[in-house]
């Protein structure tokens, strides 16, 4: 029986479930689970981020051992004691990363009967134990999605969720803690008596009111914390949650890239690149209206039977209409749907060159 997608923050756009009554919700229907419990889009997004995680392992590990030093200042290069010394914040970080990733590989492999190759075995091809781990668990996606935990839950919700976490994890420590990361409004319902102590200020505990404070989180850390009333959220919840949100809004391409990590360049090919199967752009633009209505992108057309001076005319309205709507937008949604298909697309490609290559080593070794 075919169902819905169980991981959390999966949605489709304009699509809704039975019971939703909320005007402004832009769709809450999860993807289809043609195959276990989870939609082709989710487990390709698992996938692309494992292969992050061993793409960035170098560099955090250089990170961990002092060969990388960020900032300015500080004694000349090549000179004695100059060397900096060991990141030993980043060094734990990665051990924590490589513990939960081997924790989900034993459990899995426990699972399944299956054995995870140790060092000597793996042979030279995949050096780094880091890497290795995301090798092994990335041949094992498919079989998480149609895995049910102790509980009877769909196991890939929390498989997926841990390695989304240690994705952002290591992401911190190659690009640094940096500055905290809004995680959105706090809401949490504060107890009377706490809130003298923890300065709410204005806020009306009386009425038992949700707390009007943001939450703020450094990457990587586990929780973040409310700036007005010190409630903790867990960041990968709140994370998971903001980004379903988040799905459903337009943005430019330079924002979405920035916040996401996807190429920029790469989101305007899919605008301008048009799909044979439907005659339309892989991926849809919009333009937000003088009163916020976004409305889909269409270019205007010149018209036909205009002589030279009509044409220049015309020419010169559809650059001001153009320059009028500002920049191309689009959903964000779309925009990690198309790179979590790419992903998948390059781990199959990856998977047959890894085949190809075994055969041939097999053939040459016979």
């Amino acid at each position: 029986m075919t169902q819905l997608c169980l991981i959390a923050g999966c949605r489709i756009r304009d699509r809704h479930l039975p019971d939703c009554d909320q005007d402004h919700c832009r769709g809450c229907l999860p993807r289809t689970a043609h195959e276990g419990y989870t939609c082709d889009v989710c487990e390709g997004r698992t996938v692309d981020r494992l292969a992050l995680i061993a793409e960035l392992a170098p560099d955090a590990r250089a990170v961990a051992a002092g060969l990388v030093r960020r900032g300015t200042g500080g004694a000349p290069a090549g000179k004695p004691g100059s060397r900096p010394p060991l990141n030993d914040g980043a060094t734990d970080a990665l051990d924590e990363i490589q513990n939960r990733l081997t924790t989900l590989a034993r459990e899995i492999a426990d699972a399944r009967g299956l054995q995870i190759a140790s060092a000597d075995e793996r042979g030279r091809g995949v050096p780094d134990p880091l890497a290795h781990v995301c090798s092994w668990l990335s041949g094992q996606v498919r079989w998480v999605r149609h895995a049910l935990d102790d509980q009877g839950g769909a196991y890939a919700a929390g498989v997926y969720a841990e390695i989304a976490g240690c994705a952002r994890q290591i992401r911190s420590i190659v690009d640094g803690r940096g500055e905290p990361k809004y995680l959105g409004p706090c809401g949490a319902i504060v107890d009377p008596e706490d809130c003298p102590e923890r300065g709410i200020g204005d806020h009306d505990c009386g009425q038992h009111k949700p707390c009007p404070g943001n939450v703020y989180g450094w990457p990587g850390a586990p929780t973040g914390t409310c700036r007005a009333c010190g409630h903790q959220v867990n960041q990968d919840e709140r994370r998971a949650y903001l980004d379903g949100e988040v799905r459903e809004h337009p943005y430019r391409p330079a924002h979405i890239a920035e916040a996401y990590g996807v190429n920029v360049k790469t989101i305007r090919s899919w605008a301008t690149r048009i799909r044979p199967d439907t005659g339309q752009p892989a991926l849809a633009s919009y333009w937000r209206t003088d009163d916020g209505a976004i409305e889909p992108w269409t270019e205007p057309t010149v018209g036909d039977g205009l002589d030279d001076e009509q044409r220049a005319v015309r020419e010169a309205e559809i650059r001001a209409e153009l320059a009028a709507r500002g920049p191309r937008l689009h959903y964000v949604g779309d925009v990690l749907d198309l790179a979590a298909a790419d992903a998948a697309r390059r781990e199959t490609e990856r998977a047959k060159r890894a085949r190809r290559e075994a055969a041939q080593a097999a053939e040459m070794g016979a």
